[in-house]
């Protein structure tokens, strides 16, 4: 759907995908992720010190840019041997959440007409900022990815300041494929390019958008606020000490209620996402699906089904409550991250990247962040499936103002 046939996500074949898939699956493990669980909240005080900047000059923010920022730094650590450094940039780096928008606003013709990217690729940068605007923002990063990957193929990070071992005492995950024994074509650059687009968006729209919207609902409900405050600070006393380990912050259970229903309302990928049996036929009730049928179902007709979540479409941390025994049932529906040997590589990433998201932003900021200049209809109800669920074309963007204590 994104001009990448054969990055990890769009290889059909099982034998090949499994090949590739297992290629990543360490670095992805929950024991990887609790290793890498510094670098994460890194980033979410980077993201907090400069809200402080904004509480300051009382400048109001875009929580969809802010998150962006955060959620690709921290991708983008993981991935090559040097982040983004977003946070870094003036108002959180806008153009790198415009590139998303761009990719995925794209992606429905991509899937008809996939000859069309390669094609862009091939053109001039004068001809696409000229005749391609919408597509230039995605020409710009998919450059950048193939000079990364080249680089990082090259070794010549190694000459730009970038420590190789810095992540847990292990290179990036870039490097490490590279150095791997995988078959030379895995380990192309032009192939790589692909799974570089499809981690680091994967890595960074979902969970941004995840973020962003449950910042809003928490923020604009004062009985969910005060409760998620009371649990936070009890835990923290102080909101300058040093943060939880990820490892404490899964025991808070109405935080983990809220990191729950934050999949739930968000969604994860809305797109029908196909599967294949190509040895036997499905029994589903009454009918037989003989073996090669495509199966598709969207995560939003799961995640909405009220007959499964009341009121699917309210933002209610509690249904999941005592996760021992009603929150342990109800998992079974949460297809955020979908299911099986395709399910998204990074649920223990993005898992992470919410509780601690969460509970640094609102242990810091909870009692003076004010949801301003944000519609509900317009801007947070969730109206397009761009792949990834998208607000509707009129959204300006989800908007917070840190006022003074």
């Amino acid at each position: 759907m994104f001009g990448t046939p054969n990055s990890i996500l769009a290889t059909i074949e099982h034998d090949v995908h499994r090949r590739r898939r297992n290629a990543y699956a360490n670095y992805f493990s929950k024991q990887s992720i609790n290793k890498y669980s510094d670098v994460i909240q890194a980033a979410v005080d980077k993201l907090c010190d400069k809200f402080s900047k904004c509480q300051k000059s009382q400048k109001k923010i875009n929580l969809m840019h802010a998150y962006s920022a955060m959620t690709g730094d921290v991708v983008t650590e993981y991935c090559f041997p040097k982040s983004y450094g977003l946070l870094d940039q003036p108002d959180f780096a806008p153009d790198y959440h415009d590139l998303w928008v761009s990719i995925t606003g794209n992606s429905h013709v991509l899937k008809q007409f996939p000859w069309m990217f390669p094609l862009m690729l091939s053109f001039p940068d004068w001809f696409v900022e000229r005749y391609l605007p919408d597509l230039a923002v995605t020409y710009k990063w998919h450059r950048e990815w193939r000079k990364q990957i080249q680089a990082t193929k090259d070794g010549s990070y190694a000459n730009d300041g970038a420590d190789k071992e810095k992540r847990c005492g292990r290179p990036s995950i870039f490097e490490t494929l590279l150095d791997s024994e995988l078959p030379p074509f895995d380990k192309s650059v032009s192939r790589l390019v692909e799974d570089a687009q499809t981690m680091v968006g994967a890595g960074s729209i979902t969970t941004s958008l995840a973020l962003a919207l449950g910042t809003y609902y928490i923020a604009s409900d004062a009985r969910i606020l005060s409760r998620l405050m009371t649990e936070l600070e009890t835990a923290m006393p102080s909101p300058s000490a040093k943060p939880l380990p990820l490892s404490d912050l899964e025991k808070l259970p109405y935080l983990t209620a809220i990191q729950l229903e934050i999949l739930r309302i968000s969604y994860g990928v809305s797109h029908r996402l196909q599967r294949v049996c190509p040895d036997r036929a499905i029994h589903y009730h009454d009918h037989i699906l003989p073996p090669g049928t495509p199966i598709s179902m969207s995560s939003v007709h799961i995640h909405d089904n009220a007959a499964i979540f009341p009121n699917p479409r309210t933002f209610t941390p509690e249904r999941w409550l005592p996760l021992e025994s009603k929150g342990q049932r109800l998992q079974k529906y949460l297809v955020a991250f979908s299911r099986g040997s395709r399910q998204c590589l990074g649920m223990h990433l993005g898992s992470a990247e919410l509780l601690m998201g969460i509970a640094g932003v609102f242990r810091r900021w909870g009692r003076q962040m004010q949801v301003v200049d944000t519609q509900w209809e317009r801007d947070v109800r969730i109206q397009r499936d761009f792949f990834v669920p998208m607000m509707g074309s009129e959204a300006r963007g989800i908007f917070v103002r840190l006022n003074e204590e």
